[in-house]
């Protein structure tokens, strides 16, 4: 049985209850993880959290979650990925707050590592604020590193709309993150 098969079928049982199927699950997308939580890391520039660390708390996030049900491994990649990014931000704001009360940084944890995350976060929520399908597909190429029949498949539309899509959200983005000249 090819993985992806085997991981739909892990997913279905999931969804029908069997608390388990998430135990058989993570060995076949550990891989897969690792390097969405890698890719996540490089494009929120926060190094302060590890890589295994990142995929173990998506991880606990995702076997705490009831009622979550995945029709597909791309389902399941965009959820964890959006859980990823949240632990991103999470972490970005409690180090904001830290670095406010004592001053004291290493090299690792600038404050501009830390505003770079959270200038991210606000660019894709201001987005979503505009256009909530222009943010899941920039979410979902940014993050889960999805393709866009991935993603087409994710939010039911045609591979072309994503690739429009794409084109429109990253010129908002960038012009949200370009500094002003």
């Amino acid at each position: 049985m090819n993985a992806e098969l085997h991981i739909t079928e892990v997913l279905a049982r999931a969804a029908n209850g069997d608390a388990t199927a998430f135990d058989t699950l993570i060995p076949k997308v550990y891989a897969t993880l690792r390097r969405l939580a890698h890719r996540q890391r490089a494009h929120e520039a926060a190094h302060t959290l590890e890589t295994t660390a990142l995929v173990h708390e998506a991880y606990l996030r995702l076997v705490v979650q009831d009622g979550v049900a995945f029709a597909d491994r791309a389902h399941l990649y965009a959820y964890l990925s959006q859980v990823m990014r949240r632990v991103l931000i999470d972490h970005a704001r409690r180090k904001n707050a830290q670095k406010r009360q004592a001053p004291d940084m290493t090299a690792a944890e600038t404050p501009s590592d830390i505003i770079d995350v959270l200038a991210i976060d606000e660019a894709l929520t201001r987005l979503a604020a505009a256009d909530e399908r222009l943010a899941r597909v920039a979410e979902l190429r940014l993050f889960a590193d999805l393709s866009s029949q991935d993603i087409a498949e994710v939010l039911g539309v045609n591979a072309r709309t994503v690739e429009r899509d794409w084109l429109k959200a990253r010129t908002f983005l960038s012009a949200c993150l370009l500094p002003d000249t």
